[in-house]
């Protein structure tokens, strides 16, 4: 499952958001990515409308996190644990 929803949360940035695939490929930070708080915004409703995971709360502090760490946030919240 991990694999599947990367590779959702990948096509959410790299074509809904139109961040560049290399760099969110290559381990940058969504804020690296040129995210701006309303792309962020953005990007909590999009991955609630594809995986009904609802990271509202984590609105501050997704553009600290990577690719990776965010596939991790999301299937947290899907597993319905607290985040960390």
């Amino acid at each position: 499952m991990t694999a599947a929803l990367q590779a959702t949360l990948t096509r959410i940035v790299v074509e809904d958001l139109e961040a560049d695939a290399d760099a969110v490929t290559g381990g940058s930070t969504l804020a690296a990515l040129d995210l701006d708080s309303l792309a962020i915004a953005e990007l909590i409703v999009r991955i609630k409308e594809e995986t009904g995971a609802d990271l509202g709360s984590e609105e501050t502090s997704l553009g600290d996190l990577t690719l990776p760490g965010l596939t991790a946030l999301v299937s947290t919240a899907l597993a319905g644990e607290p985040s960390a």
